[in-house]
């Protein structure tokens, strides 16, 4: 019996952040199960890809041209693509994944269309809402997200990062289901160390943006006045090194990979912190994204400290199993007192002890994975 085929659209899955690495995760794990991987990809891999790959053409000498706001033309381009994915693809696959990019449904489109032709089941997945985003006035919102509600509602299954994000769309509500993003799994437990009475690092990771730092200010200066010490593992521009000149804060470049900031992270920190703007009006799609980085990081076991407004995404799902490390950004006292008891190993221990139960369970990449591969086939 052949191996079973799934066929992914979309950009092309590769180290970092958001989506790629997801969905390399996801297509790695199936691929040493057996499944047979096939890329249609967006770009150019940014690394060499260990599948097959096919870019879709930009347009033959006989193909009418594509106009993206002409609905007439538009099908018709989709439906040429999607039968060029068909004749290089040959024998239908067993399953289709493809995710809603910030940047271009394109790739989801075809993936609906070809879906349709040869009859395999589509999976999507969903991790932010583009309205939210910056640079989204430069857009066709309405048109854009048509087009994503058209795509969702071809779907065997639709997969969101948050309750509040599947809200956003107009499909059944038996089709909004929620997936964390999947970690990379493979942390080293941190265990209690005596520099932490000493000076607690707490250690931010990811990107950030200029509305960040008017909380961050806040909060280096709690974290130092509390006998700790705020260290930003982050791409570094000059409004962070301004951030670092001005107050008690550190910082780290990226790495490369995220083991390798993983293991960073596992070698310097008594904690980590998941921080957003001081509201939602500056970062408003923070009200529907979930942070990966807090999916990914608590493979560490480091005590996790929370800093979002009530009305993100994060704040909610806190909220909602009772997370007792989390904050608003008004509530610097209760800061300054996470900190605090870092220095003590007891009160550690049990921090740890909080994050390490969800990366077993709502955070374990085995329990992600097969959660969605159960649902991939019809």
């Amino acid at each position: 019996m052949s191996a079973p085929r799934i066929v992914y659209f979309g950009q092309t899955p590769g180290q970092g952040t958001g989506s790629p690495i997801t969905l390399l995760r996801h297509l790695r794990r199936l691929s040493n199960e057996g499944w047979e991987v096939v890329v249609i990809g967006e770009n150019g891999p940014r690394e060499p890809l260990e599948w097959p790959s096919f870019q879709l053409s930009l347009r033959k000498a006989w193909w009418p041209p594509f106009r993206p706001e002409s609905p007439l033309l538009r099908n018709l381009r989709m439906r040429l693509w999607a039968r060029e994915c068909a004749k290089f693809l040959g024998t239908p696959p067993q399953a289709i994944i493809t995710y809603l990019s910030l940047h271009s449904e394109m790739h989801s489109e075809v993936a609906a269309h070809y879906a349709r032709l040869c009859g395999a089941p589509l999976t999507v997945i969903v991790h932010d809402y583009p309205p939210d985003f910056p640079g989204s006035e430069r857009r066709n919102i309405p048109s854009l997200l048509r087009h994503q509600n058209w795509i969702l509602r071809q779907a065997h299954q639709t997969w969101f990062v948050s309750p509040e994000l599947a809200d956003q769309y107009e499909i059944p509500e038996k089709k909004k289901r929620v997936l964390m993003p999947i970690p990379e799994g493979c942390a080293t437990p941190v265990c209690w160390n005596p520099d932490f009475a000493r000076q607690p690092v707490i250690v931010y990771a990811g990107f950030i943006y200029p509305a960040q730092m008017p909380l961050f200010s806040q909060l280096a200066r709690t974290i130092d006045a509390a006998g700790g010490k705020l260290l930003l593992l982050s791409k570094k521009t000059p409004e962070m090194e301004k951030l670092c000149r001005r107050e008690p804060v550190e910082s780290q470049d990226l790495f490369p990979t995220n083991r390798e900031a993983l293991e960073f992270v596992s070698s310097r920190a008594a904690a980590l912190l998941v921080s957003y703007s001081e509201n939602t009006e500056e970062m408003p799609w923070i009200t529907t994204s979930f942070p990966s980085k807090l999916v990914e990081f608590s493979h560490t076991g480091l005590p996790t400290l929370i800093v979002a407004p009530e009305q993100s995404a994060i704040t909610r799902w806190a909220r909602k199993r009772q997370y007792p490390d989390s904050y608003t950004p008004d509530q610097l006292d209760a800061v300054r007192a996470f900190v605090e008891a870092l220095k003590d190993r007891t009160q550690w221990n049990e921090k740890s002890g909080r994050i390490t139960r969800l990366a077993q369970t709502e955070f374990n990449p085995d329990v992600i994975h097969q959660t969605l591969e159960s649902n991939l086939v019809a």
